[in-house]
C-alpha cells in the first residue's frame, strides 16, 4: 500500500469520524409520539377543556382554540379543513373575530405557543386530548421576524419549535387565543 493510499484511507476515516461526531450533536432524545404519551382524557394536565372547542391553559391563563381556525369541534374531534392564510390575512381574521365577538381573540405570540405545546413528545407536540387532530404544519404566531419586514414567526407543531424567518405571504394554519 503506497503513501497516497494510506493518506486517502486516513482522510476517508477522518471524514467518517467527523460525520459520526456531527451526527451525535443533533437532537438524539428520540422522543415518543404524543399519542403514545397521553392515554386518556385524564391526562389533560394543565388544561381545562370546555364545550365549544376551547381550552384554558391554567399556568398561563390563555384560552386557546382546540382546532385550527376553519375546523370545528365535533365529538371530541376537529372536523373539516383548516383555513390557511398569509400572516397579514390571519392577523386581519383575528381582529375581525375580536370585533364581531367583543372578545380579545388574537394570534398567539411566539413565546406563548411553546407553553401550551408539549416538550416531552412529538408528532405533533401537543396533547391529543386537548388538541385533537392538530395537523403537523407551521402555524402562524403574531410575532414579527427578527430581520426584514418580510418575515414573521411560526411554530412547527411536529416538535413545537419557533421559526422566525417565515415569509409572511405563505398561507399557513393558525390557532386563536385570548387572555394570558
Amino acid at each position: 500500500m503506497g503513501a497516497l493510499s494510506r493518506h486517502r484511507n486516513r482522510l476517508l476515516f477522518s471524514s467518517i469520524m467527523v460525520l459520526a461526531i456531527l451526527a451525535g450533536c443533533g437532537d438524539q432524545r428520540n422522543q415518543p409520539e404524543c399519542g403514545d404519551v397521553y392515554n386518556s382524557r385524564i391526562d389533560e394536565h394543565d388544561f381545562d377543556v370546555f364545550d365549544g372547542g376551547m381550552a384554558l391553559h391554567r399556568p398561563t391563563g390563555l384560552i386557546v382554540t382546540q382546532c385550527a381556525v376553519g375546523q370545528r369541534m365535533s365529538n371530541f374531534r376537529c372536523r373539516g379543513d383548516s383555513l390557511k392564510l398569509s400572516w397579514d390575512e390571519a392577523m386581519a381574521y383575528a381582529a375581525e373575530v375580536a370585533e364581531k365577538t367583543g372578545e380579545p381573540w388574537r394570534l398567539p405570540e411566539k413565546n406563548e405557543i411553546p407553553d401550551i405545546l408539549e416538550s416531552k413528545c412529538i408528532n405533533p407536540a401537543a396533547n391529543p386530548f386537548v388538541f385533537p387532530d392538530l395537523e403537523v404544519a407551521n402555524f402562524w404566531t403574531a410575532s414579527k421576524g427578527l430581520h426584514q419586514d418580510m418575515f414573521r414567526c411560526s411554530i412547527y407543531t411536529y416538535q413545537g419549535r419557533v421559526f422566525c424567518r417565515q415569509a409572511r405571504d405563505i398561507p399557513q394554519p393558525f390557532l386563536l387565543v385570548k387572555g394570558g
